[in-house]
Order: structure tokens, then sequence, then C-alpha cells
């Protein structure tokens, strides 16, 4: 699915006249119009035009929207802007015909303001001009669910007769508003980060102010959604009650700027490098991050030098965004005077960082540079990325261990604010010394002070912490049920095993072909002799064989080289390794388990005779063991849409079905 762009929202743009939509594409793009409820009331013949014109603008192939929708626009939306404006609430926002992703069904409105007892407060309101309403039909199959359509007339299950309503004038069943509610109530929670907050309230209801026949008010007593209120004509008080539960007086400015910026992009990071450098990025910062934020930047400004140097590490698991607290650092930095520079213990992600960062590249350096060029304090930030894999002093040229002091010490000394990110569950080789505890001791004997932050949110896949859960618990011999919801609360993040690699394959192409970013990837378990990209040393299974991802220095027409392999066109079909994949991600992801890791009798077992890695040299089974399962840990979480899991051992693809993996 293609992620349109967002429009850009700062503290000072005006909120008076709403937002235009972004220019007409393949598309919808985001449709944004938007005025304070008094704004609806008191000139709604100028907006009613506005708000066609957006939607045009918005529309893939610059369509005039349908009368009915200009109908509800004059009629049901002033409606409601009267109802708030009654009560001293005109200066809630209101967002008419909400869509942010292309994917994502319009919500008629949403209202933005403040709660009564503080904080954001947000609405989700159906707008319904239904005059006339029948309980569901059994007679009229158009609209029930597929079994009471095979039933044949006249037949109800108790799903359709409390989700479904009969409305005559379109001669059919449709959903009950209030189950319209929860899908709106579901896609505002999947699109926008402020609602992982607890203290930010999301409610919803629907508003048929038409509907005065006292017959058809049993609307409002079924709850197909219970929560989630349905008015009507004869409930005008109910109404004006919920919304001032619901909303205070207050400037509702800073929920509206809120829902316009702090969207959940389902952008891949290497894709907006540039922008996170720039400050226009479609990423937003939550909680622990835009804390990591705050307080760094707090500490480069700070002049006074009372104490002892702070150095922040800041850990997280995969997907908790410490890259993308790192570069939104270096943004802020470069963009406030400072010098400040990115080294990382991962060289694909670095470069590919580097070389998307839209002319800041100077700022990227590797750890040699910073080591040979930079005096003592010199640098106001250094901020080092994937430092679970550095090695214990600087590499050279020729992957030996230079002579003199440790890595953690050039990055401490060089900066007088030095950040570390670290994952200590991604470490994976032997010359990989520095564990957080490590890392820790070894601040500390340089005469610093240690500040701990905690990303404690995993938000890689598509806000799912659901799987990041069911991967740790797997890979920790504990493994769970996967948990793929329902049609109420469906997991947004897809998972598969399939018992073929071909069929993996296909079906990660078609991914590819509809224009998302997918990559296979695979334990090393078997030799890497070509570096050329070509020849097909992955053979996880008689009759099909792919080649590893090629070496840096190759010139394979259409193959990338090996540390763009995860992000440039092509390099799909090639099978990445963990050193390639490792900091990076793509859209889904495709894992190959060797011989090295089984399932058996109820644990995992590794065969240190199929390790083909660096991680063969480990002695202790016990420590290789935790390396080889931290190397697929890595593999199993860098797509962010969905994974699709497959191994060469029976007993393994057996552990997946009985967990409910579906498969493919």
């Amino acid at each position: 699915m293609q992620t349109a762009d967002i429009c850009d929202f700062s503290p000072t743009r005006n909120l008076d006249w709403g937002a235009e939509a972004m220019g007409t594409g393949s598309a919808w793009a985001p449709l944004e119009a938007y005025w304070q409820a008094k704004a609806l009331v008191r000139d709604r013949e100028r907006l009613i035009p506005k708000i066609e014109q957006i939607y045009r603008d918005a529309h893939p192939n610059g369509r005039d929207p349908a009368a009915s929708d200009v109908d509800s626009w004059r009629e049901s939306v002033y409606e409601l802007a009267t109802a708030l404006s009654d009560m001293n609430l005109g200066q809630v926002w209101m967002f008419v015909e909400y869509r942010v992703d292309p994917g994502m069904n319009p919500i008629d409105v949403v209202l933005a303001g403040s709660h009564p007892a503080g904080g954001l407060s947000f609405a989700a309101i159906e707008l319904k001009q239904w005059s006339d309403l029948d309980r569901p039909n059994p007679s009229v199959p158009n609209g029930l669910c597929a079994s009471c359509r095979s039933a044949g007339p006249g037949t109800l299950c108790k799903r359709c007769s409390i989700e479904r309503v009969h409305v005559p004038s379109y001669q059919k069943n449709k959903k009950h508003p209030a189950v319209q509610v929860y899908d709106n109530l579901v896609a505002l929670k999947k699109h926008h980060s402020m609602f992982d907050d607890r203290y930010v309230k999301l409610v919803g209801a629907s508003y048929l102010h038409n509907l005065k026949d006292p017959q058809a008010q049993w609307v409002s007593m079924v709850a197909p959604r219970p929560g989630i209120p349905t008015f009507t004509a004869r409930k005008p008080a109910d109404l004006r009650r919920f919304l001032k539960e619901n909303f205070d007086e207050k400037s509702g400015d800073e929920a509206a700027q809120a829902l316009l910026e702090r969207r959940r992009s389902n952008s891949l990071l290497t894709t907006e490098v540039g922008e996170i450098l720039n400050g226009y990025t479609r990423f937003s910062l939550i909680e622990n991050q835009q804390r990591a934020v705050t307080d760094i930047m707090n500490e480069v400004g700070n002049t006074s030098s009372n104490g002892a140097k702070k150095v922040f590490v800041v850990s997280g698991r995969a997907g908790s965004g410490k890259s993308l607290v790192a570069l939104t650092l270096l943004g802020q930095a470069l963009a406030g005077g400072y010098e400040a520079c990115y080294v990382s213990g991962g060289v694909a992600s670095r470069e590919n960082f580097k070389r998307a960062s839209a002319g800041r590249g100077a700022a990227f350096a590797s750890l040699n540079n910073v080591a040979n060029n930079r005096a003592t304090d010199e640098l106001d930030l250094i901020l080092c990325d994937e430092a679970h894999r550095l090695t214990e002093r600087p590499m050279t040229g020729s992957f030996a261990m230079r002579p003199g002091e440790s890595s953690v010490s050039v990055i401490v000394t060089r900066a007088k604010v030095p950040v570390f990110f670290m994952d200590g569950d991604q470490r994976l080789f032997p010359e990989e010394v520095w564990s957080p505890e490590a890392l820790v001791r070894e601040i500390q004997c340089l005469g610093a002070e240690v500040v701990p932050i905690d990303l404690d949110r995993v938000l890689r896949a598509v806000g799912s912490a659901t799987y990041d859960t069911w991967v740790k618990h797997l890979l920790a011999g504990k493994p769970m049920l996967w948990n793929v919801g329902d049609n109420t609360d469906p997991e947004p993040f897809k998972l598969y095993y399939t018992d073929s690699a071909s069929k993996m394959e296909s079906f990660l192409r078609c991914k590819e072909e509809a224009g998302a970013t997918a990559r296979m990837s695979a334990g090393m378990c078997w030799e890497w002799n070509d570096s050329t990209g070509t020849v097909p040393e992955v053979a996880p299974e008689p009759g099909w064989a792919r080649p590893w991802n090629a070496g840096d220095a190759h010139d394979t027409p259409g193959v990338p080289k090996r540390r763009y392999w995860a992000t440039e066109p092509g390099g799909f079909g090639q099978i990445g390794c963990v050193h390639t994949a490792q900091g990076l991600e793509y859209e889904w992801g495709g894992v190959i388990l060797g011989p090295d890791l089984t399932w058996n009798n109820g644990s995992w077992a590794v065969h240190r005779e199929h390790v083909r890695s660096k991680a063969s040299r480990i002695r202790s089974d016990d420590d290789l063991g935790r390396a080889i399962r931290n190397a697929y840990g890595v593999l199993m979480t860098r797509s962010i849409r969905g994974t699709v899991l497959y191994s060469v051992d029976p007993a393994t693809r057996k552990l997946f079905a009985d967990l409910g993996v579906p498969k493919l």
C-alpha cells in the first residue's frame, strides 16, 4: 500500500483557514478540511465550496464529490457544529471527511479539543441523514454476511441481528452506525501515535440528526460496540451531554495541531532520512523517544561544567526507534549550529543513512575517522548507533583492531555529549564485546556519569507490540500462541509460515510487484564463496536455491552492493544475511531458518556443525545458542508490515502451526 505525503503543519500555521490537501496522484492524498465549529456555523456557505475543492484535490482522479456528500457537509456537519457552538464549544476543531492514508475510509468528522479533566480530547463522529430506519431485514440479502446470504431469505445470524440496520432509502441492510464508528476509532489508532498515550482521550459516537420517527429510536438502544452511543433527533440533550463530557471551552488548537503532526508513518526510515535531518519528517516521536531527544538536546545546550560528563545510553529492542531518535538528534543539533556527527557499529545502516542524508553526508563518520581527526571534546555531540556491534577497539581497513584506546573511549572523550544506542539482544559475534553491562562499566571507568533512557515500546511493526512479544518469547524457548485478532480488533502485523521456500518467494514477489519492498534473508548455514550475487549457494530445499547478497566490490549489473542490499531495487533476487539486514528495514520479510537452529522436544537445539558464520568461533555452547537466536531475532524484526517464516526442519514448521501461525 502506497503512503501519501503528509502536509507540513508548524506551530505558527494559520488555523483559521483550514488546510489544502495534497495534489492528485495515483492514490488518495490526505484529505484535510478543518475549521473551528464556530467558523462552520458562521461561514457555512463560504466553506462548503472549499471542502468540495479539497475533496477534488485529494481524489486520485480529481473527481467531484457526490451530491449526497455535499448535502451531508451542508446539513449534518452544520447540525453538529451548531450543537457545539450552542454549548460554548465553538473553539473545538472539526476535521471533515478526514482521511490520512489511501487505504483508510474517510471519517465524517473528527473533533479535536481539550478535555474537561485536562489533556487532549478527540471524538470520531459518524453522521447520518437517514430519516427512516428499520431493524435488519432477513429477506433482503444485500448487506448481510456471507452465511446469511447463503442460507437464503429469512435467515439472520446473531451478529447481523445487532450489527446491521435496514435503510429503506438504500433498499439494503447497512452497518449499524456504531460499527462504523468503531472501525473509525481503529483507523485513528493505527495511523496516529498519540493515541498510544493513555492520557489522550479518544471516544466515538454517531448522530442521526434527521431520525425523528418514534418507532426508529430502537437504534440507540442496540449497542453492537459497547461504549459507542448512537444519538438521534429525538435525543438532542443526550448528544449535548456527550459533547460536554468530552470537551471544554478551552482552546482546541493544540489538539488540532497534534492530529496533523503526530501521524504514525508507514514509511521506511531510509526513505525519510533527509526529511528527518531537515525537520520535515512524517515520523512522530512518542513518549520516551521524545524524552530522549529533549533531555539530550538540553544537555547539548548546557554551558555549565558542574559534575562529571554525562553519557547517555539509550536502550531498546529492534523497532523501538533508536535510529529515528539518533537521526532526529543529529538534525536538531546541526540546525542549532552545533558540531555533531553520527557513527555506528553497523556499516550498512550508516552508509544507507549517509547516502539518503540530503546534503548532510559530512556528519556521518567512521569511528576511525573520529579517533584520528577529532580532539578531546571537539564535538558537541556524537551519536553512536548500534553500539552493541562495536568491537573492543576501532577496526582498521584490514579488519584488524588498531592498538590504543577502546571504541567507547573514542566516543566518550571526543564529544561533550556522547550518546550510545544499544540493544543487548542484537550482539552476535565474539568480537562484539560491549554488552550493556560492559558498556556501563567502561563509561564509568572513564570518569563519566551514565544517563540511561529506555525506549520501551516497539513501533516498527505498524504499531504492533504483539509481534515483538511473540518473537521474544519464541526465541527464548517459551513460545506463545500467535494472536491474529478478530474482526473487531484485528492484529495489524501479518505473520505467516510456509513449508516451501518457493512459496515464500512467490508470495513476497507479489508484494514487490504491487509496489512494496520485500526481502528474503537466511541464517548463515550455507557457504558464501561468491561475491557477485549470482551463484545460487543458499539451497534450503531440493530444486530451489538462490545467491547470497553480493559483496561491496563487484560489477554485476542490477545487483546492489552488499551494504545497499536492503534498500536498493534488485535486492529481492538475493538472500540477505544478518550483516546486510541489521539496522535496516523493509515492508515485507521472509526468513529462512536453516539447520543450525531447530525445535526439538520442547526447546531450541543449536547444531554447531551447520554454523558458517563468525559465531562458530564462540566456544561456549550456551553463548553460541544465544548468538544464533539473536541473529534470527534480528532477521525476524526487519519488516514493518509482515513476515513469512520457513524452516528446513519439519518439527520447527509444526511448532509454527501449533502456535496458530497461518500457513501460506
